[in-house]
């Protein structure tokens, strides 16, 4: 409080040394013809209207200057506290979402890592899927193999049997005589029996 005051008191002395200067300068400095006494009666009434000034400025106006004063300095601490309050909001605002940031960053890699896992299971999967399934295909070309095998070998001996019956059919008629087709019966009839 008392440092405000000297401010004002100071900032009025100021002003007064300004106005001084203003009314009092051009006649100070232009003083060469000196020869009447109506400057120096205008210069002491400047000084004491200036003077008045100055008293009025601070009887009346200092109290109110003050006023203004202190209610900049009450606007300017509320303005500061509120920018400091939003500032916390902010870096708490701002540390929250580096912690975000940290977690999902941490469950991104936990979600990848299990990703690769689920990956790995659905591969080793496809890959006995794929192994059962050509040992299949592959038992199934062989048993296809050995059927095709057993026909052609069937087919073969077919072949064979009918061309060593229309061999025996030609050959027979001349090797066989009469005699050997009476053993023949003889034996067919003994067996029958």
């Amino acid at each position: 409080m008392k440092c405000a005051n000297k401010i004002v008191l100071v900032f009025c002395y100021i002003i007064a040394g300004i106005l001084s200067l203003h009314f009092v300068g051009h006649e100070a400095f232009a003083a060469e013809k000196a020869s009447s006494w109506r400057p120096i009666y205008d210069l002491i009434l400047r000084w004491i209207n200036f003077g008045i000034i100055v008293f009025l400025v601070v009887k009346y106006a200092k109290t109110p200057l003050m006023n203004f004063l202190r209610g900049q300095k009450e606007k300017l601490a509320r303005e500061i506290k509120r920018l400091e309050n939003k500032q916390q909001g902010i870096s708490a605002n701002i540390e929250e979402t580096l912690k975000t940031i940290d977690e999902s960053e941490v469950r991104f890699a936990e979600l990848k890592e299990r990703i690769v896992r689920q990956g790995e299971k659905k591969k080793e999967a496809i890959i006995q899927t794929a192994q059962k399934q050509s040992k299949m295909m592959l038992e199934d070309a062989k048993r296809r193999i050995d059927t095709y095998f057993i026909q052609a070998k069937n087919k073969f001996r077919g072949e064979m049997i009918d061309r060593a019956i229309d061999l025996a059919i030609e050959r027979i008629p001349k090797e066989i005589t009469a005699e050997d087709n009476e053993k023949l019966t003889i034996e067919y009839i003994t067996l029958v029996k």
